[in-house]
């Protein structure tokens, strides 16, 4: 294992590669009207249809300047502190585990019509994991206090934790990424020092099978009533209407805790029960219900519970999906 402590003078590649996509992505996304923002965001409903790399996408999209600021400056001081210290490939090791359980938790409990997006879960990782650098440095809270940049980062994290109870922040998101990053921060810090124990190997193993079932199970949550309903939203879309009902009727059994659960079973009655009438098979109609990144025209679908419409005399920067709000 190759020798590397803290070099303020050495560039942090990865860090730096990352913040600049963030920037850029956040950059080419005002100027397309926040396509980028509808076309990467998650929903349940369009993860659970089948879109699973939203799961991934949804981190490198942002809901406005100050959104994207504050994660980039994150990203930025966090990372590349915990790169200077543990390398590149440790640094992308704590990214994409933290960004991967802060999507798969936040997506567990969260209503399937709201998006979820932001690099704050990833940032969360970071700032975990150098938390978990110092304490293992320190070896005590306490030990944490006495030094200013335990204290400060401390101070941060009771910031942070005011921040994530506002009002269209994800908490989930935040605490899904955090705690494994600070988990991976004590890891790497105990690889350093060359004094790994069993349990240090079992805490990362957890981690990692926890991360990898969070994330199955935002993309098939069986036990969820969204879930059979997108199944049958799927089987329609493929003209398999036996399926379908098969699959609706379970999803009218399972119990409905959210709206945008009820909003997509009541879609597709309302669609089904239209098979005759003046909407036909629309699959147009029947596909409201995901995210239409450039827009739809659809007369006569007022109605229904999903209007995902671009009024026909407007532009593509109207928002498209009632009822969501992005946190």
């Amino acid at each position: 294992m190759a020798i590397r402590r803290y070099n303020p003078g050495y560039a942090p590649p990865a860090t730096l590669v990352l913040v600049v996509l963030n920037v850029a992505i956040a950059i080419a996304d005002a100027f397309s009207g926040a396509y980028l923002e509808r076309l990467f965001w998650a929903r349940g409903i369009d993860v659970q249809y089948g879109d699973y790399w939203r799961i991934i996408t949804c981190a490198f999209v942002h809901a406005d300047f100050m959104h994207i600021a504050f994660n980039a400056y994150g990203i930025y001081v966090l990372g590349s502190l915990f790169e200077r210290l543990h390398g590149a490939r440790a640094f992308l090791v704590v990214y994409g585990v933290s960004l991967l359980a802060a999507s798969g938790l936040a997506m567990t409990f969260m209503d399937p019509n709201v998006p979820l997006l932001g690099a704050s879960g990833a940032a969360y990782g970071l700032f975990g994991a150098v938390l978990g650098v110092f304490y293992t440095k320190t070896n005590s809270i306490r030990g944490l206090m006495e030094i200013p940049l335990g204290r400060m980062l401390l101070i941060w994290l009771a910031f942070g934790v005011y921040i994530s109870l506002q009002p269209g922040i994800s908490f989930l998101g935040h605490l899904g990424g955090f705690v494994p990053g600070l988990i991976l921060g004590v890891f790497y810090e105990h690889r350093y020092k060359r004094n790994l124990d069993l349990y240090h190997k079992l805490s990362v193993g957890m981690v990692g099978v926890a991360t990898v079932l969070l994330v199955a199970f935002a993309c098939a949550p069986f036990t969820r009533a969204s879930w059979h309903a997108a199944q049958a939203l799927r089987a329609y879309d493929a003209n398999d209407f036996d399926a379908g009902d098969k699959l609706l009727a379970d999803a009218k059994r399972k119990p409905v805790r959210d709206a945008g659960s009820r909003l997509l079973v009541r879609h597709l009655e309302l669609w089904r029960a239209e098979k005759s009438g003046a909407h036909g098979f629309e699959k147009r109609v029947l596909r409201l219900p995901l995210t239409h990144a450039g827009g739809v025209e659809i007369a006569g679908s007022e109605d229904m519970p999903f209007t995902f419409l671009k009024p026909v005399d407007d532009d593509d920067t109207v928002p498209l999906e009632s009822g969501a709000a992005a946190p």
